[in-house]
Protein backbone atom coordinates (compact mmCIF):
# COMPACT_ATOMS: atom_id res chain seq x y z
CA UNK A 1 0.00 0.00 0.00
CA UNK A 2 1.10 3.51 -1.08
CA UNK A 3 1.87 6.29 1.27
CA UNK A 4 -1.25 8.43 0.41
CA UNK A 5 -3.72 5.70 0.84
CA UNK A 6 -2.06 4.30 4.48
CA UNK A 7 -2.68 8.04 5.36
CA UNK A 8 -5.59 8.62 3.94
CA UNK A 9 -6.62 5.16 6.04
CA UNK A 10 -5.23 6.42 9.05
CA UNK A 11 -7.48 9.68 8.55
CA UNK A 12 -10.55 7.70 7.92
CA UNK A 13 -9.76 5.57 10.91
CA UNK A 14 -8.96 8.76 13.38
CA UNK A 15 -11.85 10.79 12.19
CA UNK A 16 -14.44 7.43 12.80
CA UNK A 17 -12.75 7.48 16.44
CA UNK A 18 -13.50 10.89 17.06
CA UNK A 19 -17.03 10.64 15.51
CA UNK A 20 -17.92 7.68 17.31
CA UNK A 21 -16.69 8.67 21.05
CA UNK A 22 -18.63 12.01 20.58
CA UNK A 23 -21.85 10.19 19.59
CA UNK A 24 -21.21 7.98 22.72
CA UNK A 25 -20.52 11.33 24.88
CA UNK A 26 -23.89 12.66 23.90
CA UNK A 27 -25.51 9.66 24.89
CA UNK A 28 -24.58 9.70 28.31
CA UNK A 29 -24.14 14.19 28.87
CA UNK A 30 -25.51 17.58 27.24
CA UNK A 31 -23.11 18.74 24.57
CA UNK A 32 -22.48 22.13 26.76
CA UNK A 33 -20.56 19.28 28.88
CA UNK A 34 -18.22 17.78 26.76
CA UNK A 35 -14.96 18.73 26.71
CA UNK A 36 -12.12 18.36 24.41
CA UNK A 37 -9.74 16.66 26.92
CA UNK A 38 -12.55 14.03 27.68
CA UNK A 39 -13.60 13.33 24.29
CA UNK A 40 -9.30 12.75 23.39
CA UNK A 41 -8.67 10.72 26.61
CA UNK A 42 -11.69 8.52 25.52
CA UNK A 43 -10.94 8.51 21.85
CA UNK A 44 -7.27 7.69 22.63
CA UNK A 45 -5.62 10.47 20.99
CA UNK A 46 -3.92 13.51 21.44
CA UNK A 47 -5.13 17.44 21.69
CA UNK A 48 -3.17 17.71 18.60
CA UNK A 49 -4.75 14.76 16.23
CA UNK A 50 -8.19 16.06 17.50
CA UNK A 51 -7.34 19.46 16.11
CA UNK A 52 -5.49 18.23 12.74
CA UNK A 53 -9.15 17.27 11.99
CA UNK A 54 -11.70 19.79 13.26
CA UNK A 55 -11.06 22.86 14.68
CA UNK A 56 -13.64 23.06 17.78
CA UNK A 57 -16.05 20.77 19.01
CA UNK A 58 -18.87 23.21 17.27
CA UNK A 59 -17.30 21.64 14.00
CA UNK A 60 -17.93 18.08 14.97
CA UNK A 61 -21.19 18.83 15.88
CA UNK A 62 -22.14 20.54 12.87
CA UNK A 63 -21.06 17.26 11.11
CA UNK A 64 -23.72 15.01 13.11
CA UNK A 65 -26.13 17.81 12.35
CA UNK A 66 -25.54 17.93 8.53
CA UNK A 67 -25.37 13.95 8.22
CA UNK A 68 -29.05 13.80 10.10
CA UNK A 69 -30.22 16.03 7.56
CA UNK A 70 -28.63 14.81 4.63
CA UNK A 71 -29.93 11.49 5.58
CA UNK A 72 -33.23 13.14 5.54
CA UNK A 73 -32.58 15.05 2.07
CA UNK A 74 -31.67 11.47 0.58
CA UNK A 75 -34.81 9.83 2.53
CA UNK A 76 -37.06 12.37 0.64
CA UNK A 77 -35.41 12.59 -2.73
CA UNK A 78 -35.89 8.89 -3.13
CA UNK A 79 -39.82 10.24 -3.20
CA UNK A 80 -38.81 10.76 -6.71
CA UNK A 81 -41.21 13.96 -7.37
CA UNK A 82 -44.23 12.18 -5.24
CA UNK A 83 -44.93 14.92 -3.70
CA UNK A 84 -48.18 13.94 -1.76
CA UNK A 85 -49.05 15.42 1.56
CA UNK A 86 -49.74 11.56 2.69
CA UNK A 87 -46.21 10.72 1.59
CA UNK A 88 -44.47 13.55 2.52
CA UNK A 89 -45.48 12.93 6.59
CA UNK A 90 -44.90 8.99 5.97
CA UNK A 91 -41.73 9.92 4.95
CA UNK A 92 -40.80 12.15 7.91
CA UNK A 93 -42.26 10.20 10.29
CA UNK A 94 -40.84 6.92 9.16
CA UNK A 95 -37.24 9.04 8.86
CA UNK A 96 -37.41 9.65 12.54
CA UNK A 97 -38.36 6.77 13.61
CA UNK A 98 -35.90 4.42 12.17
CA UNK A 99 -32.93 6.50 13.30
CA UNK A 100 -30.81 5.38 16.55
CA UNK A 101 -30.98 6.01 19.77
CA UNK A 102 -28.96 9.35 19.60
CA UNK A 103 -30.73 10.62 17.26
CA UNK A 104 -33.71 9.92 19.36
CA UNK A 105 -31.99 11.87 22.28
CA UNK A 106 -31.28 14.51 19.95
CA UNK A 107 -34.91 15.33 19.15
CA UNK A 108 -36.86 14.58 22.12
CA UNK A 109 -34.69 15.39 24.86
CA UNK A 110 -35.47 18.94 25.57
CA UNK A 111 -31.55 19.35 27.08
CA UNK A 112 -30.95 19.41 22.99
CA UNK A 113 -33.46 21.87 21.95
CA UNK A 114 -31.06 23.94 20.23
CA UNK A 115 -29.37 21.34 18.07
CA UNK A 116 -32.85 19.63 16.85
CA UNK A 117 -33.76 23.23 16.05
CA UNK A 118 -30.68 23.28 14.19
CA UNK A 119 -31.69 19.89 12.46
CA UNK A 120 -35.53 21.27 12.02
CA UNK A 121 -34.16 24.29 10.17
CA UNK A 122 -32.00 22.50 7.94
CA UNK A 123 -34.78 19.82 7.16
CA UNK A 124 -37.36 22.89 6.63
CA UNK A 125 -35.09 24.18 3.97
CA UNK A 126 -35.42 21.20 2.34
CA UNK A 127 -39.05 21.19 2.62
CA UNK A 128 -39.49 24.26 1.02
CA UNK A 129 -39.55 22.25 -2.82
CA UNK A 130 -42.46 20.00 -1.41
CA UNK A 131 -44.72 23.17 0.02
CA UNK A 132 -44.43 24.45 -3.53
CA UNK A 133 -45.98 21.32 -4.87
CA UNK A 134 -48.15 21.44 -2.17
CA UNK A 135 -49.74 24.45 -3.54
CA UNK A 136 -47.98 26.94 -1.55
CA UNK A 137 -47.45 29.72 -3.63
CA UNK A 138 -45.51 32.27 -1.64
CA UNK A 139 -42.82 32.69 0.55
CA UNK A 140 -45.34 33.06 3.84
CA UNK A 141 -47.25 30.58 2.66
CA UNK A 142 -44.10 28.08 2.38
CA UNK A 143 -43.03 28.92 5.85
CA UNK A 144 -46.50 28.77 7.47
CA UNK A 145 -47.05 24.90 5.76
CA UNK A 146 -43.22 23.82 6.45
CA UNK A 147 -44.03 24.93 10.37
CA UNK A 148 -47.63 23.66 10.72
CA UNK A 149 -45.83 20.10 8.68
CA UNK A 150 -42.12 19.90 10.48
CA UNK A 151 -44.19 21.19 13.93
CA UNK A 152 -47.05 18.37 14.40
CA UNK A 153 -45.07 15.15 12.75
CA UNK A 154 -42.49 16.33 15.55
CA UNK A 155 -44.86 17.38 18.18
CA UNK A 156 -46.13 13.89 17.37
CA UNK A 157 -43.28 11.66 17.40
CA UNK A 158 -41.74 13.26 20.33
CA UNK A 159 -45.08 12.22 22.43
CA UNK A 160 -44.73 8.53 21.41
CA UNK A 161 -41.12 8.39 22.10
CA UNK A 162 -42.19 10.12 25.37
CA UNK A 163 -44.88 7.65 25.72
CA UNK A 164 -42.54 5.02 25.58
CA UNK A 165 -43.37 3.64 21.91
CA UNK A 166 -46.56 2.31 22.91
CA UNK A 167 -48.42 2.49 20.00
CA UNK A 168 -46.77 0.23 16.79
CA UNK A 169 -44.98 2.51 14.66
CA UNK A 170 -47.45 1.33 11.84
CA UNK A 171 -50.53 2.67 13.69
CA UNK A 172 -49.08 5.84 15.29
CA UNK A 173 -47.60 6.53 11.59
CA UNK A 174 -50.89 6.12 10.09
CA UNK A 175 -52.62 8.05 12.97
CA UNK A 176 -50.61 10.78 12.89
CA UNK A 177 -50.56 11.30 9.00
CA UNK A 178 -54.04 10.93 9.22
CA UNK A 179 -54.54 13.85 11.70
CA UNK A 180 -51.80 15.80 10.11
CA UNK A 181 -53.22 15.89 6.44
CA UNK A 182 -57.39 15.68 7.71
CA UNK A 183 -57.24 17.13 10.90
CA UNK A 184 -58.97 15.45 13.99
CA UNK A 185 -62.24 15.11 12.61
CA UNK A 186 -60.67 12.63 10.61
CA UNK A 187 -60.72 10.38 13.44
CA UNK A 188 -64.43 11.05 14.55
CA UNK A 189 -66.21 7.61 14.70
CA UNK A 190 -63.12 6.14 14.78
CA UNK A 191 -62.24 3.19 17.89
Amino acid sequence: MDEKKREDLRTKKTKNAIRKVFRGMLLEMNYDEIKIKNLTERAEISRRTFYMHYSSLDELLNELIDEIADNYTQKTNALHGHYELEEIVRSFLLYFAGQDELHERIICNGNFGYISQRINRKIASVNQEHATHLGASDRYEKSILIAYLNESALGMYRRWVSDKKQIPLEHFVNLATRLICHGAASLHGQT
